[in-house]
């Protein structure tokens, strides 16, 4: 006899992906795929839940020397694929330069001549933390449980084999982190670890400065201020996705409101003890699947501590 919790998953995961494919228009994802930036852009490149709005008020703290005149920060640094959707157009001019954008699109799909700062987060905690930001939005609490969605949706990502099909959040994180690491010594790219920026944010964030080009130490001090997690918490309705929700929600048949009650800074710390022995077992062997053949690292630490060694060696200009 089959399992009736069994089939209530099935089915409430079978709705989240009718929902989720409703998500963006083609003709937001083309307007992003064909978009021409300007050298001087920056990209905050990165896979879905890897510290991107944190990166981004970084950015935008340290451009502006420290504005907060917006409702939500997607209003003042356009999410790329999703810009047309929620009727912003990527070629305006921005509040300060350098123009930011923030995107999920894979290395090869993502438009060329700018800068790109990629950050990459451990994969257990990006599993992890793309269900708890869907959950309660595109599905109800309790409809899906935490390793059924990781199990069933994030390892069932692979590499997008055509240019309409970059967008992340239909990829696997571990080929999006490749990609990106295969550039690692470009001069127009900075790549970093979202725990190294836990750990210690001062020596990242000023990395980041050097960077795109940012010198003054007050813009850098009120930028270490403003991204703090305490900081950010406080002002967490700045950081959450209000606006994109709003703009999409019906048409995925959503009410309006769907999500809109919890924000993306919701607690200092990681949920990676939801992921049970199996859940975890399958993230390492898809880590050695495809990370290890590339990088000759066995585990995510490993890599990690492999970068940062050789954050000493020069750019290829």
């Amino acid at each position: 006899m089959e399992d009736p919790l069994s089939v209530v998953a099935e089915s409430a995961l079978q709705a989240f992906k009718e929902r989720r494919a409703k998500f963006g228009t083609t003709a937001s994802k083309e307007a992003a795929l064909t978009f021409r930036p300007r050298p001087t852009d920056i990209f905050i490149a990165t896979t879905p839940k890897a510290g991107t709005t944190w990166m981004t008020q970084i950015c935008h703290q340290l451009r502006t020397g420290g504005h907060l005149e917006f409702g939500e920060i997607s209003q003042v640094v356009p999410f790329l694929e999703m810009a047309h959707d929620v009727g912003q157009k990527c070629d305006d001019e921005q509040v300060c330069s350098p123009r930011l954008f923030k995107t999920h699109l894979h290395e090869p799909s993502c438009p060329r001549g700018a800068k790109y700062i990629v950050v990459a987060r451990h994969p257990y905690d990006v599993a992890v933390s793309q269900f708890k930001f869907l959950e309660g939005w595109m599905f109800d609490v309790g409809d899906i449980e935490a390793n059924h969605f990781v199990q069933q949706v994030w390892l069932k990502q692979s590499m997008p084999q055509t240019a309409t099909a970059g967008y992340c959040q239909r990829g696997s994180a571990f080929h999006y982190y490749m990609a990106w690491w295969r550039r690692r010594r470009d001069s127009d790219v900075l790549f970093l670890f979202y725990e190294d920026m836990r750990e210690n944010l001062e020596p990242q964030l000023r990395r980041v400065a050097e960077f795109i080009g940012v010198t003054d130490p007050s813009a850098i001090n009120v930028a270490l201020e403003r991204s703090s997690f305490q900081y950010m918490y406080e002002h967490r309705t700045q950081f959450d996705e209000h606006l994109l929700k709003e703009c999409r929600n019906e048409h995925m048949g959503l009410d309006k409101s769907a999500g809109c009650h919890h924000g993306k800074v919701a607690s200092a710390g990681g949920k990676r003890h939801l992921l049970n022995a199996t859940s975890i077992a399958l993230i390492d062997a898809a880590w050695n699947d495809i990370c290890l053949p590339v990088t000759g690292a066995k585990s995510y630490e490993e890599w990690r501590d492999m970068c940062q060694a050789e954050q000493s060696q020069p750019k290829v200009p």
